[in-house]
């Protein structure tokens, strides 16, 4: 999962990027860079202070702007916070997709690189972690933020969908449910993701690609036919 637009530098995730990055000077712009600078701040003061970060009075500051400014652009904390979510979760996959992108073109090399960025720094940082500590405690108070979760979940499995029914395709072998093929390995995904950054020392994140090329290799003898 993985950065785009404004963001700059060496980057290991979006959000130890945009913790990096200091306050933002005032300055007249666009409504919708307004937006993403005040999100961008938003995910900042989650990475620096958990869920006390989710303050107007602490965003406002941290993007060196007014507290109204944030109650006009977004009328309430949960709309700035699943703003800044969808900032997030969007620089992740689009990462995820360069990596894609940039691998050999067969579908067996896309599946592959997406499988070994997915254990990159790009997603295998605890900071990382904290941020979505904080998403997740929202999911179930915030309508506004369960459907930014629901959108993430659902791009990020018609993805794996994807590359998933292109190698059927290409390799001529039959799955009864691509649908839930997809679900299951972005479980698995997301199971070795939060045993990992629980637990650096449960196991690598090479063997975590191991793993993950098992599975598809048992996708290919039949486990969803």
């Amino acid at each position: 999962m993985m950065p785009a637009g404004s963001q700059t530098g060496e980057v290991a995730s979006l959000a130890r990027q945009t913790a990096a990055k200091g306050r933002a000077r005032f300055r007249r712009e666009a409504p919708e860079d307004r937006r993403r600078q005040l999100g961008e701040a938003a995910l900042r003061c989650i990475v620096k202070h958990g869920n006390a970060g989710v303050s107007v009075r602490q965003i406002a500051a941290e993007a060196g702007v007014t507290q109204g400014l944030i109650t006009h652009h977004f009328g309430e904390i949960n709309e700035l916070v699943a703003y800044a979510f969808d900032i997030m979760s969007a620089g992740l996959l689009q990462a995820l997709m360069k990596a894609v992108e940039e691998a050999e073109p067969t579908p067996r090399k896309r599946l592959d690189s997406f499988i070994e960025a997915s254990f990159s720094p790009i997603l295998f940082d605890r900071d990382v972690l904290g941020v979505w500590v904080v998403f997740w405690g929202l999911v179930l108070h915030s309508p506004r933020m369960s459907a930014s979760q629901r959108e993430e979940y659902s791009d990020y499995c018609a993805t794996v969908e994807g590359l998933i029914r292109d190698l059927a395709a290409d390799e001529g072998f039959s799955i009864a449910d691509t649908r839930l093929a997809a679900i299951a390995f972005t479980a698995l995904l997301d199971g070795l993701w939060l045993a990992w950054c629980l637990n650096p020392a449960s196991f690598k994140p090479q063997e975590g690609i191991q793993l993950c090329r098992n599975w598809v290799e048992g996708l290919r003898r039949g486990a969803y036919a």
